[in-house]
This record gives structure tokens, sequence and C-alpha cells, in this order.
């Protein structure tokens, strides 16, 4: 059976449908029936052998990478007659499913529709997500092995530094990260320098499809530049994610304004803002607070902090505080459970939030291809031991019973 995705991905392919991904299957297994002098490798690294830069996926669309961006080029699947191989009625909607090459930024949880209220994927979206998902399997034996992360700012880039290496502690010991900050970057000029530099961090035989840059994960203010920072990532094959839209998503939906208005919001007298964690809730508390300067006319007049959140009745107590005071919830849980829960609960309550960790989580997954560990405060390095008598306060001997 022929790959949904290219074994050198690190990402799933979310162009195509999920049934289009059996179709496209279905062809490319009859192809090499009907056209077997026609080499179809199942991997890229076959491919690469064979001496074509394209894998089974990049054949089927028909894109090639050239001097950092992508070209459409015909296939050169053809059969005798001026009838074209793919000109079967059933396989008409392939091609009608193919809305171009993927974008820069990877977000599963991003807000798709203009008429979203609250930031997140639709049913169906998940749906096909769970379907396509690429899933890390790491031997025991082995740690990750650090890459690049670009941590892009047009402010000191002091909470991008924070959120990237708080996400790499799920992955591995901290002093082995590879985190780069990049500030003050403010211009389409410092953008592109800054994304060529990534660019350059990718392989050499990589293709752009499969995003071998640097991961980016940045903050803008200006949406517009954000924007253009993730088509740069696009045509280049960075990968990124904009971990801050989410929030100012969430803020708008509960302010019922746009960013960088200097209107005063809505009827409500004051409006709350819970950063929420299973951690020290410092860094939802200092993404809360960097959001909120673009609000400046926010009812706002302090954040409710809420570390160490270890239950779900903790997080069934937030919401409905929440949900009394007008607040909007900002939250980084490092369980995957904890998270959708406190998601499930928002939705249910139509409180507006924000899941800022675990877009980031899954996003490093597919770039360090390794599994995180899903605990509050990740790995610990050497600064972080702490002594083994204090490790052993809680311990207790038992007699064996019956």
């Amino acid at each position: 059976m022929l790959p949904t995705m290219a074994p050198g991905c690190a990402h799933p392919v979310p162009w195509l449908s999920a049934p289009s991904f059996e179709r496209s299957q279905a062809r490319l297994r009859r192809a090499a029936t009907e056209f077997p002098v026609l080499p179809l490798p199942h991997t890229l690294q076959a491919a690469r052998r064979n001496g074509r830069r394209s894998g089974a996926l990049a054949l089927a669309v028909g894109l090639r990478r050239r001097r950092g961006s992508f070209s459409a080029r015909p296939s050169r699947l053809q059969a005798t007659s001026d009838k074209k191989a793919w000109d079967d009625t059933e396989d008409a909607d392939l091609w009608e499913n193919i809305r171009g090459p993927p974008p820069g930024q990877i977000n599963s949880f991003a807000c798709v529709s203009s008429r979203c209220q609250v930031p997140g994927a639709s049913l169906k979206d998940a749906k096909i997500f769970a379907a396509t998902r690429t899933i890390a399997v790491a031997p025991w034996s082995e740690d990750v092995t650090p890459k690049p992360i670009f941590a892009i700012s047009d402010g000191p880039g002091l909470v991008a530094e924070l959120v990237a290496k708080m996400g790499f502690r799920q992955f591995g010991d901290i002093s082995k990260s590879m985190v780069e900050v990049l500030a003050e970057v403010e211009t389409k000029e410092d953008v592109k320098a800054a994304i060529d530099k990534a660019a350059t961090l990718a392989p050499e035989e990589s293709l752009a499809i499969e995003q071998a840059g640097a991961m980016v994960i940045f903050s803008m203010s200006d949406q517009e530049m954000a924007e253009f920072l993730v088509a740069e990532c696009g045509q280049q094959g960075v990968p990124c994610i904009n971990f801050m839209e989410s929030v100012v998503l969430a803020l708008e939906s509960r302010l019922q304004l746009p960013r960088g208005s200097r209107d005063s919001p809505g009827a409500a007298s004051r409006y709350g803002v819970f950063a929420v964690s299973d951690s020290s809730a410092e860094a939802s508390y200092r993404i809360s607070c960097k959001a909120l300067k673009q609000f400046p006319k926010a009812k706002v007049q302090q954040i409710t902090c809420c570390p160490g959140v270890k239950s779900l009745q903790e997080i069934d107590h937030i919401v409905q505080e929440a949900l009394r005071r007008n607040g909007v919830i900002i939250y980084t849980l490092a369980s995957p459970g904890m998270s959708r829960f406190l998601r499930q609960q928002c939705e249910r309550a139509k409180v507006p939030y924000a899941d800022v960790f675990q877009p980031v989580v899954i996003a490093l997954k597919r770039y360090l291809d390794y599994p995180p560990v899903g605990v509050a405060g990740g790995h610990y390095s050497k600064e972080d031991r702490l002594p083994a008598k204090s490790l052993e306060l809680p311990w207790e001997e038992k007699p064996i019973i019956d």
C-alpha cells in the first residue's frame, strides 16, 4: 500500500481530504500497472536514488521546488491516445481537491473560517487531522536529536524565546536546545532575511514539500507582517507557527474589538483574563500581557494567574469563574488530555479561550520527529535537579499484607 504521506516528511498533507488520499493511492497503484516503465518510488529516499527529485506524492501532484518556490509541471503519465491517464470521470475530483502547496504555518488548531467566534478547528477538519496526522515513535534508548529553532518577534523576543524553550523541554534537556532569538523583526526586509537564514539550514537534497528548514516560532503585532512571514515560510519550505494569533483572536471575541482598536470595549464594565498552567503560569501570564498591548482601551485591570492546575475539577472551577467574570482563558497545559478537557469545557460554556502550548508541541513533534513527554515542566536539566532526600520524603515502607 502506498503511503498517504511521504516518509521523509515531518507532517501530514493537509491540502488533500481523507477520501482523496485513498483515491490517489488507487491511481498510483493503477499507474504502476499501466505504465510499468515509469518508476514510482514509495519514498523520497528511493526517489533520490533513482535520480529523481520527487516522491510518490510530489509525482502525483506535479509540484517541484525551484529557487525557493513551487511551480506546477504537467504529469508525464499519458496514454497512447490523446486522452490523459488521469481523465477518468472518477478521478476528476482529485485535482479539484488540490488547492496548492502546503502553507508554511503549522497550526492544527487554527480558526479557518472568518465566522469563527472561538479559535479552533471545525469538527470536520479535526476528523481529517486525526485520520492523517503522524505519530512519532522514538527508540527507547535514544534521546531527541536537537534541531535549530528560531524564536522571531517584532519586539525583544523574550516571550517567543520562552515559548520555544518551554516547547523543547517536552522533548529533551533544555541545555541541548538550539534556540536562536531574532528580535526586532519589523520590516519585510527583516522577515525575508530571517526566513532566508532559516531556509539555509535545510539539507541540500530536501524538497520544499518536506519543510526541512529551521523551525520558526514567532509572534507579530502587525497582522499583515505575520501573514507575510507565513507566506515566506511557505515559499521556502520553512515550518512555522504563530503562537500569539489564537490569543489575539480570543481577546477579539471577548472584547468585541479588532486588534489595534482605540475604541472602548462593549457594555461589560470589566473583563477578566485567566492565565492557566499546570506549571508556574509564567508563560501564559507573559503571553497574555503581550497580547493585551494590542487592545489599549481594554477594561482589564489585572490578570488572574492559575498555576499548578492538576485536576479536572480545578479546570471546571476556572471555566465557571471565567464565565461569571466575562473572562477569557489563556492556557499552557503539557497534558494533551487536560488541554482537550479545558477546550471542551470552554466550548460548552461559550467562554473564549486560547490553547497556546499544544499547537506548538504538535508542530515540534513533527519537526523533531520525536514524541513529547506530556508532563508539566518537561525534561529537567542539571540546574533543576532536586536533592535525592527531598524526592524521597513521600516514600513509606509498608509491611506485606494478605
